[in-house]
């Protein structure tokens, strides 16, 4: 919805330019008042410009910016109504639908804002009214309608949750939820709100496992949403000396880096974005931060960092990159291709003869265990010679070198005496996370790393997570079902109120259900579901979760031992109950299954067709209809088109069958 709405605000603008020339100068003029936090003199001079116009259009973009202003940066909500208001009166000149949809959306986001979902329900139902059903701010109108219900809904379930887990982590969880709820736009657009229940989750458990994300929503609140830099800069601080050890500690260095950076203080951006590095040396947006360093190393005229820097961007990151990251250094209408021919232009090659002298110094590094010293060699080497076979290897090395450069600094900060208890829990579970994931993948040691967080820190509810992550690897990388059973067994039985206890009991199912030992599965699954649910948004309006996949398992496990009768009455409360899975067509394809085997072909034929009808052009629904139908001996299939065509014959064999029974 914010793209599309910035993209008819953006023709809105150009239409303007066309038809008024003078316009240009004030849309300059206003942007850099508002870049410089000059917002009454902005608004001032927007209200000159309309009022001196009979142009609507212009009368128009004017309001909408003011609106804006009101809105976005001094948050005066009731100014911007009256803002949104203005350009709804010009509907009766001949305002254009377009400006007067949106100008609807903004007046009804601005009551979300205000938490009136009454009055904006009232709004987007006037949009839903006025548009016509094949434009797509009806759908819009419908869809705000319904994720604000859908929000509120929510927003009572958490609030029961943690009142009746008070005090226990599940009740963080529910307070984490709602300042969640009302973080996005798309559901209670509260932003000061959610920074109050952010606030509160982290006075009331300072040692949630939520705790670092939850201290930086609120910095990226105000960043992001509120412009309000100053604080979002003392925010993003507080969560680099309160949580050191976590990934939202990178990213908030990340943040703040960039707010001096947009604003042309480079000198200052600098030493963040080097300290980044050094912290933080297996952060996921390590591209930008080359890249961006590179920028400002340039603006500062230091231009063999420059360089480096972009030299390090260019053949280290580039040639892995996904080009949907490329947003991430502003080049989003940019190709792979393009932007490695901008950054060549910057950037000159070393001689070839260095490559063989730094390979040595990389080998004895490592050789030493000095794996920073390690990786920065091997990234000047891959920069500096890309084409040699030196580099290439030194490349092949740089992953494993960012994670074991990552545990170096993690255990040398471990011998930091004046740690906090909860700090060393951290440090010691985020070992184990990055031993666990490619490419090191050395999952003995990353249980090691788990053990001595729940041998160390038992009282934590991090000992949870690192309890549960230890059962996944015993029982999906070493195949050690008995192990990760004891590992799942544990976390329910200490922290029995956590999302790491509901979580191990859905794994317990999945165990059991392997083995076939259905009745402790069934079991398990009945214990998932008895949880306080945490969903998770999709596409398409679905929403998943563990007690989803719980109830679903459920039928499964009453299918895979045959007892179809059961399967048959799981499956079908399943979709009476759970009309926002994204398992639903898995559902109808075991109900189809099912009353084959009993002959009920019509009932068959119309379970395949209902599955039918959810699938075209929806990707969650046939993702997990591939994923959970594969229990299904006649359904082997792995991509939609097989899918398809194997629901419409089965349909059409078995119709045809009835027509043929009933001559």
């Amino acid at each position: 919805m914010e793209t599309r709405s910035r993209l008819i605000l953006l023709s809105h603008v150009l239409l303007i330019f066309l038809l008024c020339p003078l316009a240009y100068a004030h849309f300059e003029e206003v942007h850099t008042l508002i870049q410089a936090g000059h917002y009454t003199e902005a608004t001032n001079k927007l209200e000159a410009l309309a009022e001196s116009t009979n142009d609507i259009a212009v009368q128009s973009w004017c309001y909408y910016q003011i609106g804006e202003i009101y809105y976005n940066y001094t948050h005066q909500y009731t100014r911007a109504i009256e803002a949104y208001d203005k350009i709804l009166k010009l509907e009766k000149n001949g305002l254009a639908a377009e400006e007067l949809f949106l100008a609807i959306i903004k007046k009804g986001d601005v009551h979300s804002r205000m938490g009136n979902y009454h009055e904006a329900i009232q709004i987007y139902d006037r949009l839903i009214k006025l548009a016509p059903a094949s434009h797509f701010v009806h759908k819009t109108g419908l869809q705000k309608i319904r994720d604000i219900n859908r929000a509120l809904s929510d927003l009572r379930e958490q609030q029961r949750i943690a009142i009746q887990y008070k005090g226990t982590p599940l009740a963080a969880i529910a307070q984490f939820q709602i300042a969640e709820l009302y973080r996005n736009h798309s559901q209670l657009n509260q932003p000061e709100k959610a920074i109050e229940e952010y606030a509160s989750l982290l006075e009331a458990h300072p040692d949630a496992i939520m705790a670092p994300e939850a201290r930086w929503r609120i910095a990226h609140l105000r960043h992001t949403v509120l412009n309000q830099s100053a604080l979002a800069m003392a925010t993003y601080r507080k969560v680099t000396e309160d949580y050191p050890s976590s990934n939202f500690a990178a990213d908030a260095l990340f943040q703040m880096a960039n707010i001096h950076r947009t604003t042309k203080k480079y000198s200052l951006a600098i030493p963040i974005f080097e300290k980044l590095k050094q912290r933080h040396p297996n952060f996921w947006n390590m591209h930008a931060v080359l890249y961006w360093t590179g920028v400002c190393y340039e603006q500062t005229l230091n231009y063999p960092k420059a360089i480096a820097s972009f030299e390090t961007f260019l053949h280290a990151y580039l040639p892995q990159l996904d080009p949907g990251y490329l947003g991430q250094i502003s080049m989003h209408d940019k190709s792979v291709s393009e932007v490695k021919a901008e950054i060549r232009r910057k950037i000159e090659e070393l001689a070839e003869q260095m490559a063989e002298v730094e390979l040595g110094r990389l080998n004895k590094a490592r050789a030493d265990r000095d794996f920073s010293e390690a990786l920065s060699i091997a990234q000047h080497l891959i920069a500096t010679a890309p084409h040699t076979p030196q580099a290439e290897q030194a490349a092949e090395q740089l992953p494993t070198l960012q994670q074991l450069t990552a545990i170096e600094n993690l255990r040398e900060k471990l011998q930091d005496q004046n740690l906090v208890p909860i700090e060393v829990a951290r440090a010691r579970l985020q070992i184990g996370s990055i031993y666990e994931r490619k490419p090191l993948q050395d999952h003995p040691k990353a249980i090691e790393a788990y053990q001595e967080v729940s041998k160390h820190h038992a009282d934590l509810t991090h000992s949870a997570e690192a309890l549960y992550r230890s059962g996944l690897i015993y029982a999906e990388q070493l195949s050690a079902p008995n192990e990760a059973i004891q590992a799942y067994k544990k976390v329910i039985e200490t922290h029995p109120n956590t999302l790491q206890a509901m979580m191990a009991n859905f794994q317990l199912g999945e165990l059991y259900r392997k083995l076939h030992r259905y009745n402790e599965a069934l079991q398990a699954y009945e214990t998932t579901i008895g949880y306080p649910e945490r969903d998770r948004y999709l596409a398409g309006g679905y929403k998943d979760s563990f007690a989803d996949r719980a109830q679903f398992r459920i039928g499964r496990v009453h299918y895979d031992d045959r007892r179809y009768n059961e399967a048959r009455f799981a499956f079908e409360e399943f979709i009476q109950n759970r009309t926002q899975s994204p398992r639903l067509a898995a559902a109808y394809v075991y109900l189809a299954t099912i009353c084959e085997n009993q002959s009920e072909n019509a009932q068959a034929a119309y379970y395949y067709k209902r599955a039918e009808n959810l699938l075209p052009d929806n990707p969650i629904q046939m993702t997990m209809l591939i994923e959970e139908a594969s229990a299904l001996g006649s359904l082997q299939a792995t991509d939609s088109d097989a899918v398809m065509r194997f629901l419409k014959e089965n349909r059409k064999r078995l119709e045809t069958a009835k027509t043929g029974s009933n001559q």
